[in-house]
């Protein structure tokens, strides 16, 4: 993809080769997302309740895609960005 924005900034299109792998940026999202309510990802108890609530929005998804609410292909795309937002403790 060209943006055309990088075509009159090269800065800017250099700045966005740099970028982090999603995996990474998500961790860092959501670590400001805890941050902006003072708490951090990195604390051990705020990454287990962190777990405890993904655990749940999993079986929730697990659960549409058992009533047939969300499609297979819907779902593994579901499962898989869940499983990529786990890892988020692990690296921020």
């Amino acid at each position: 993809m060209t943006y055309l924005a990088d075509r009159r900034c090269p800065q800017r299109a250099a700045q966005r080769a740099e970028r982090l792998d999603p995996k990474t940026e998500l961790a860092l999202t959501l670590q400001a997302m805890y941050a902006s309510q003072g708490l951090s990802l990195t604390d051990p108890a705020t990454a287990t309740t962190f777990q405890i609530a993904l655990s749940a929005v999993m079986k929730l998804v697990d659960g549409a895609h058992a009533q047939d609410m969300v499609g297979t292909e819907e779902h593994r795309a579901l499962q898989a960005m869940l499983e990529d937002m786990q890892q988020a403790p692990t690296l921020v």
